[in-house]
C-alpha cells in the first residue's frame, strides 16, 4: 500500500481528552495533504515525534515533543514496526526542505532509517507551504 505522509505540527489543540490526530494538529499543511491523499485514493499518515505513524482518525492525547537527533535511531525502530503492521509498501513524504526548517532533519533521518529497515520505497516531495 502506498501512502502519503507528512510530519506533525507544534501547533495543537490543547484539550485534555483524546482527539483524532487530524483534529489534534492545527495545520493547514496536514489538512491539505490529507485531502490530497483522499482525492488520490491512497492512505495517509502523520509522522509524530512522540507516537510514530498516526492514522488521521487515531485518537491521541495532547503532547509537546520535538523529535531530536539522539532519538532518531530508537524512534525509527518503532516507525519501521508500524510500517510493517500497516502493510505500507511505499511512503510519499510531503515536507518543507530541511534548509527552511532545520528541526525537520531528525524527522527525515528517522523516516529514511525506518523505510530502509522495513525495505520499502521512500520519496520526498518538497512543498512550499508550512
Amino acid at each position: 500500500m502506498t501512502v502519503f505522509c507528512t510530519y506533525c505540527s507544534a501547533e495543537k489543540e490543547t484539550y485534555e481528552h483524546r482527539l483524532p490526530a487530524i483534529n489534534r494538529y492545527r495545520s493547514d499543511r496536514i489538512r491539505r495533504i490529507y485531502s490530497a491523499a483522499e482525492s488520490a485514493g491512497t492512505g495517509f499518515f502523520i509522522l509524530s515525534g512522540e507516537f510514530g505513524l498516526l492514522k488521521p482518525n487515531e485518537p491521541i492525547l495532547y503532547y509537546d515533543h520535538l523529535l531530536v537527533g539522539d532519538e532518531v535511531e530508537a524512534h525509527s525502530v518503532k516507525v519501521a514496526d508500524q510500517i510493517k503492521q500497516h502493510g505500507i509498501t511505499q511512503i510519499i513524504f510531503f515536507t518543507l526542505p530541511v534548509a527552511a526548517d532545520e528541526k525537520l532533519a531528525a524527522y527525515h533521518a528517522c523516516l529514511r532509517l525506518a523505510c530502509r529497515t522495513a525495505s520499502i520505497h521512500l520519496s520526498f516531495v518538497e512543498i512550499d507551504f508550512a
